[in-house]
């Protein structure tokens, strides 16, 4: 079996780490090897180093566990595969990201994706994101970096301008959705207790049915779906038009986790534009101000609710607890896999074998009709020799248009967060749907608002 080394740069996030190391111990084919865990917060790091070693001795792997708070040059020296989970500022500057902006009317249920909130979470994260792999240029050449770093579609774009021999590899599983909407659309209900991944890339093409998936991430459409040959987007449409869910009203359930959505957006947009999005609600909301205004309370009228801070502070500490519990011998540990793909992606490296996967990554052809180099999302073949995306075609009517819209925002926003450019900055703000809800003449002020808050993470613009 191989050993590997494996750097984490936000490996105190204990939201992920509690899966995605699960998930590296149960690659089989790897015995051990190094694990640096890299992250501000010590206590954080700490815990999951803890939870480490009692994975270690279950899964009889020998992982040699190292913490950082911050130096990454041991960590990603000759490193195989880096994570990237980060979030510069963490829960402090998020709430400038999602708070601030409430005073100029605009109201996001999540804000790290697109929008003015968007947009700042953009400038912390950007930088650290290109400097990362200027470092790995040099440290550890031809490395796998494999990024869920929100929000996305920047922080990728950043980490391939900088790549020379690194293969960056920007993950969402948003995608992961699509079984409670082809259950109820197409009668194609994943099976009980199958995996996800197994349901989507091994199970559906066994059923006969074919499909694409394009746009941006947080933003990704059914194209084309095709079952034993029949176009079956009519039958979806017919769907949307006489449901306005696709999930049943569940009661407490959706009125306490803006985790939790009906699906009410996506059937909403698809009676109006004609293709389904394949994305939770919350995300989806934040591409459009008709979605997400007073006239409709700010997306609850849709089933969307907001993700506090506050909210995201306690869910952090439960995973915390959680993972101290493990460490402590005091949880037992479920060894299923997650269902998360980083590292289906790490195993068809290692063994060679390719695994289909929903890619982020710079438009090489795969969608016709986005820009050249813009970090678009579809499906793609991963193996050892790199990123083979699935050829898409063009993205229909607005949904194209829209994307295109974001890239050119997310083009702007890259280069003012790497530049420190101000005006810059209120350009790519000015043109952002979200802005549509406050008066333009207050978008410099807005943005000058949200830089001397997160002033400490934002050098570049201040030095």
């Amino acid at each position: 079996m191989k050993k590997i080394k494996l750097a984490v740069i936000g490996g105190g996030s204990v939201n992920w780490m509690k899966d995605l190391m699960r998930d590296v111990y149960l690659l089989d084919e790897v015995s051990g090897g190094e694990i640096h865990l890299i992250d501000p917060k010590e206590d954080h790091a700490r815990a999951v180093a803890d939870m480490l070693h009692v994975f270690n001795r279950v899964r009889e792997k020998d992982y040699e566990i190292h913490l950082s708070t911050g130096e990454r040059v041991a960590a990603l020296k000759d490193a195989d595969f880096v994570m990237t989970s980060f979030t510069p500022g963490s829960m402090d500057a998020y709430w400038n990201d999602l708070e601030i902006p409430v005073r100029y009317g605009i109201i996001h249920p999540v804000s790290m994706t697109v929008g003015i909130p968007g947009i700042s979470s953009a400038l912390r994260t950007v930088p650290v994101a290109h400097e990362i792999v200027e470092e790995m240029n040099r440290l550890c050449p031809g490395a796998w970096l494999i990024n869920v770093t929100n929000p996305m579609t920047p922080v990728t774009t950043a980490m391939n301008m900088a790549a020379e021999t690194i293969t960056v590899v920007g993950m969402c599983h948003e995608f992961h959705c699509f079984g409670d909407l082809l259950g109820p659309a197409l009668g194609l209900y994943p099976p009980a207790d199958m995996n996800v991944l197994d349901y989507i890339y091994r199970w559906l093409p066994e059923q006969g049915f074919d499909y694409t998936v394009a746009g941006i991430n947080h933003f990704i459409w059914l194209t084309q779906a095709r079952l034993h040959g029949e176009d079956v987007l009519p039958r979806i449409r017919e769907y949307c038009d006489k449901n306005i869910l696709f999930k049943p009203d569940e009661g407490e359930l959706y009125e306490t986790s803006p985790f939790y959505s009906k699906g009410q957006v996506k059937a909403l947009l698809c009676r109006q534009l004609g293709f389904l999005p394949l994305v939770g609600d919350r995300h989806l909301v934040e591409f459009y101000p008709s979605l997400c205004n007073a006239a409709n309370g700010y997306a609850t009228k849709h089933g969307v609710l907001k993700t506090t801070v506050d909210f995201r502070r306690s869910r952090i500490q439960g995973h915390l607890d959680y993972i101290r519990r493990i460490a402590a011998g005091e949880e037992t540990v479920n060894w299923n896999a997650s269902g998360e793909e980083m590292t289906e992606v790490m195993r068809a490296v290692i063994t060679g074998r390719a695994t289909p996967a929903i890619i982020n990554m710079p438009n090489q052809g795969q969608i016709t009709n986005m820009p050249p180099g813009a970090v678009v999302e579809t499906l793609a073949t991963v193996d050892a020799d790199g990123l083979h995306p699935k050829m898409s075609g063009a993205l229909p009517g607005a949904v194209g248009s829209l994307c295109r819209l974001h890239a050119d925002i997310h083009e702007m926003c890259v280069r003012a967060a790497l530049n420190g450019d101000r005006r810059l900055l209120v350009e790519a703000m000015s043109l952002d749907p979200s802005g549509a809800v406050m008066d333009f003449a207050d978008i410099p002020r807005l943005a000058d608002e949200l830089l001397v808050a997160n002033k400490r993470w934002l050098p570049r613009f201040f030095d």
